[in-house]
């Protein structure tokens, strides 16, 4: 027997969460991502928790790109938009 990666919905299913819900109206997601050599992404992560953007523990691990010793890191957020 096989089972399928995403199953087939089903009608008790709930439909997704809106991009804004009304608890944060004015508030949009946000994706930073950073791509270069592995010490490259590093001191970016490094400088931006020295500007108090984001801690370290927030970014995603660096993954491989397809370029060789080229590697990526995405910060994601949620940010507040007048």
């Amino acid at each position: 027997m096989t089972q399928e990666f995403i199953p087939n919905p089903t009608p008790n299913q709930q439909t997704p969460l809106p991009a804004n819900p009304p608890s944060e109206p004015n508030r949009v997601p946000l994706k930073v991502l950073v791509i270069s050599t592995p010490q490259g992404v590093s001191n970016t992560i490094h400088t931006f928790y020295r500007l108090g953007y984001a801690q370290v523990s927030e970014w995603s691990k660096p993954q491989p790109t397809q370029n060789p010793g080229e590697v990526m890191s995405i910060l994601s957020r949620r940010i507040q938009v007048d």
